[in-house]
């Protein structure tokens, strides 16, 4: 067990669950773009939501955590924060739920009360060329390994790819084989030897001059802190995120609930 990591997840899931940084507005449907794509700029979410405001034009930005960490590392509190944003979510009056991390899709279907619906295939059908960021060169696509059995999410993520006119590379295990990036069930916490060697395992099929793209922040930060370029795969759509960090995401949550966004 990493002891300071669960230190940080304990704080992290704390402050998560906090009503300063626990915000669902009043609305039908919602865009939730999880804990860590909440650490990119603002203007990310603030695009993407505006493309899917041509599909739910009611729709509004929300901020929470759909608690993986507590899950696993805190189980004696899950059943509070899990009942906590079940009933904020019912009080505002939500019905459908865009999301845009994998495992928050998972998690929130789990609550068995509302539509989810992941943002790649809206996205795919809504977005066209003239909305994206230019993007030149080849990069090395991952599968976030909660989308294994998903194939909708695949073929809209290999969809926007094409769209955005880049050239991309897929590794041995992609797909229905797609390999953990080591962060299973926070076990870069709970066995953090284990993690590394399934991460390691994974960058071995990756060519190291290539960014790795993917659909799965909390895999793009355990690639990146072995030292390989990544980019969301928003950020190949609409341009990178000049900072990352809590200072976004408080930010958000802010603009969020002063009604700027």
């Amino acid at each position: 067990m990493n002891k300071s990591g669960l230190l940080g997840m304990r704080f992290h899931q704390t402050l998560s669950f906090h009503p300063l940084l626990l915000h669902i507005p009043k609305a039908e449907a919602v865009f939730w773009p999880g804990c860590a794509l909440m650490n990119l700029d603002s203007a990310l979410l603030e695009e993407t939501l505006s493309i899917l405001k041509r599909r739910e034009p009611d729709i509004r930005l929300a901020a929470g955590c759909c608690g993986p960490p507590t899950v696993f590392l805190f189980p004696e509190k899950e059943k509070k924060r899990r009942e906590k944003l079940l009933c904020l979510l019912k009080k505002r009056g939500v019905r459908r739920i865009y999301t845009a991390c994998p495992n928050c899709t998972i998690q929130l279907r789990a609550l068995d009360s509302f539509e989810i619906l992941p943002i790649w295939p809206v996205l795919s059908d809504c977005l066209t060329a003239s909305d994206l960021h230019t993007v030149s060169g080849t990069f090395l696509w991952h599968d976030p390994c909660p989308t294994r059995k998903d194939v909708r999410q695949q073929e809209a993520a290999r969809k926007l790819l094409a769209l955005s006119g880049c050239r991309y590379q897929e590794p041995e295990h992609t797909g229905p084989e797609t390999r953990c990036c080591g962060n299973f069930h926070m076990m870069r916490t709970t066995a953090p030897e284990k993690s590394q060697l399934m991460r390691k395992k994974r960058l071995a099929e990756f060519p190291e001059d290539l960014t790795i793209v993917s659909s799965c922040e909390g895999c793009l930060t355990a690639f990146g802190s072995e030292g390989r370029k990544v980019l969301h795969l928003l950020e190949l759509l609409f341009g990178t995120s000049k900072t990352r960090g809590w200072k976004n995401r408080i930010k958000i949550t802010f603009l969020m609930k002063t009604g700027i966004i």
